[in-house]
């Protein structure tokens, strides 16, 4: 990773250089959330020369805000600001008017929503981190379990092919900026793995009173090299295997996260 400056930093639907946001970091920390901790911080450092990308527990819509902000100060603070971050929301999102433009303007990678344009980028150094929480569509509602099925395994596949190290993280906080409407009784909705109900966002409406991000290292057991041989129908299977390890992993992070949170009520 280089850390003088980049041609295409500053290029609408590339991502973002952290340095762009990093003036405005603290001041929007401090009006989102009163109190918060970042476990193994270090964790979520990239290693010299080599892009990282996050697969991060997503929850409600609004819910992931917070930890971005607190990722980014902590890049702030490491000195770490000429690095190009992208971060993925849903595709679905650009569907709608205007908002591919917006997103372009705060950082989205726009124009790299395929597979490909993205493995290219972090192995050439275009960007050196990136990362989506692949709930997808399925954030909008709550599960059995505190993360709950992925939508697209397609960030999990590029950090495989392109050799970059992957960094779960989990949260807790961000849940006070909506509101969750669940079947009573504990019940679920036959057939749909686990769906108990829906979440309404509502916005910052307030500051959060705390929030808390979990972070870990995690080492795929799929291979560039078996990925890459393996035809589309297989590579499917590998990848579906894959982030459903990820998302027992999750699922335990925000299950300690919960207890440990518990015990400071």
């Amino acid at each position: 990773m280089d850390s003088g400056t980049k041609p295409w930093e500053g290029a609408v639907g590339e991502g973002m250089s952290l340095k762009k946001l990093a003036p405005y970091v603290d001041r929007l920390l401090k009006l989102a959330v009163k109190d918060w901790e970042i476990e193994n911080p270090e964790a979520a450092l990239p290693d010299e020369g080599r892009p990282l990308v996050f697969i991060a527990a997503h929850g409600p819509l609004f819910a992931p805000t917070p930890m971005i902000l607190i990722l980014a100060k902590l890049y702030k603070d490491r000195g770490l600001t000429d690095l190009v971050a992208g971060f993925y929301p849903h595709p679905m999102l650009m569907r709608f008017p205007g908002m591919k433009a917006l997103f372009g303007r705060i950082g989205t990678p726009t124009d790299v929503y395929d597979l490909e344009g993205l493995v290219e980028r972090l192995k050439d150094g275009r960007m050196d981190i990136t990362g989506t929480g692949p709930e997808g569509i399925h954030c909008h509602f709550s599960w059995s379990e505190p993360v709950g099925p992925f939508d697209n395994g397609g960030m999990v596949a590029a950090a495989i092919l392109a050799g970059a190290p992957v960094c779960l993280l989990a949260h807790r906080g961000g849940e006070a900026w909506h509101l969750k409407l669940n079947l009573p009784f504990g019940l679920t909705v036959p057939f749909t793995g686990g769906l108990r109900g829906v979440y309404i966002p509502l916005g910052p409406i307030r500051r959060i009173r705390r929030f808390v991000v979990s972070c870990r290292r995690y080492e795929p057991d799929l291979t560039r090299e078996e990925l890459s041989a393996a035809d589309d129908r297989k590579r499917r299977l590998l990848v579906g295997i894959e982030i459903e390890k990820i998302r027992y992993e999750l699922n335990r992070m925000m299950e300690d996260l919960n207890v440990k949170e518990a015990g400071r009520s």
